[in-house]
This record gives C-alpha cells, structure tokens and sequence, in this order.
C-alpha cells in the first residue's frame, strides 16, 4: 500500500527542537512523499536562514515574512497539496520507529470516520487525564485502541499532533480557516462523527513540554466543561489537587 502523501512541518524559532525532530524523522521514515514542506512562522530571518542551510536540500522551505500564527501557516501551506494523503508534523516530536506511516493507512483504512491516529503513547496522551481507550483492535497485525474523553469534556477527537490527515475530511469543512483553535475544528469533527484512535506501539515522543511557543492568533473558547464545579467547590478542588 502506498497513497501518494505530501509531508507538512510547522515550525516557529525552536531550531534546537527542530534539528533533533527532522533528524530523528530522517532516521526512521521509509515513506516516500511527493513533495516536504516546511513553513516557518517564527519570522526571524537568522532562524530561517539556518533551516535553509541545514535542511533545504531534503524540504522545501517556507520562511513567513509576517507573522501568521500556526492555523493560517496550515491553511496557507494546504493550498499547495495535490496529494489525498498528508503527514501533518510539529517541531517538537522526535519518532522512535519506523513504519509509522504505513501503519496509520492500516488503519485509516479500516474506517472511513477515523480523523486521526495518535502516534504517542497512551501515558503522553493521558498527561490530560480526560481520555480513556477501548479494546484493542487489530489490522494486518497493527493494534489500536478507540481514545474517548470524560463525559463534560469537549475535547478528544483532532489535534494537530503529527499523524496521517486525510485531505477529503480538511476540505469537508472548508478547512480551517473559519476556526482560531484545535478544540473548535474537533468538535466540529464530533458532530460529523468522527473520532480518535491511538496506536499501541507508540512512534513519538513529545520533547516540547518545557518550550512551549506562544500564538497570539490562536483563541481558546471560553465555554467551560459543562460538568465544571463552580464557586467554592471548584476552589476546594483545586486546594485538593496542591502537593504540600
């Protein structure tokens, strides 16, 4: 099996991260890709210039002249794909096998309303303790598990974490431009259906935690979850949750 599949990379100023994803990409990677891009948000014009040096002759580079935050870099970059198939990829998860690719058509392919695969662990991913996962399932020897989220909780059903993306479900809702955050696009999948699996033999690893950037273009919803306590409850459960 092989789709014909564009490989994207967001990027903003974090080259240290960068070098240590592309590198660990690189190692493990076997999927051959029409065309690699890498759009570069940071604006900064030595930064760009050492992703040129280092990396233009294996990805074609993008460098934002103005700053355009991580959705309208996406959106912008997905007007230049042909392809059915993307991997979409962020600068801060270095792979830790190959075939992960392959394995994520295995099982993209077993359900057309599978939005995504998470390639993490199932420990990384719990870090927000809202998700839970269902039984194994198996396909050609790839195991996966259905991710679902706490009752209350909008989240759980897209992110931008590196993984397969299909280009038929982008443009099934006029793609992102309309939307300033991930939770918004994923309920937007919810309601079409959608949902979330993650895969047993975990291929990534998040290295970003202590180097987060900031976006000013994405803005976060201010609903709560509906089950969210209130007044002194939700203090008392805070003071709960201190390590004294």
């Amino acid at each position: 099996m092989h789709e014909k599949m564009t490989f994207v990379l967001t990027s903003c100023g974090r080259t240290f991260l960068l070098d240590e994803v592309l590198e660990s990409f690189f190692k493990y990677n076997e999927y051959k890709f029409e065309k690699m891009l890498l759009v570069e948000d940071s604006i900064d014009k030595t930064v760009c210039e050492n992703i040129l040096n280092k990396w233009g002759d294996k990805i074609e580079i993008i460098c934002n002249s103005k700053k355009k935050g991580q959705i309208k870099s996406i959106v912008e970059t997905y007007k230049k794909i042909q392809t059915p198939y993307i991997f979409h990829c962020e600068d801060d998860w270095k792979y830790l096998r190959s075939n992960f690719i392959k394995d994520s058509l295995k099982i993209l392919n077993t359900d057309k309303k599978i939005i995504q695969v998470w390639l993490e662990s199932k420990k990384s991913a719990s870090r927000l303790d809202i998700f839970s996962y269902g039984e194994i399932k198996s396909i050609d020897g790839v195991r996966y598990r259905k991710v679902f989220c706490k009752e209350g909780w909008e989240w759980g059903h897209f992110s931008f974490r590196p993984g397969v993306k299909r280009l038929i479900d982008y443009e099934l809702i006029g793609g992102y431009e309309e939307f300033k955050n991930e939770l918004d696009i994923s309920l937007k999948y919810k309601k079409l259906g959608y949902y979330t699996v993650i895969i047993e033999d975990p291929a990534i690893l998040d290295i970003g935690d202590e180097h987060h950037q900031s976006d000013p273009t994405r803005i976060w919803p201010k609903r709560r979850k509906t089950n969210s306590l209130t007044g002194l409850k939700r203090l008392w459960g805070h003071i709960k949750k201190l390590k004294f």
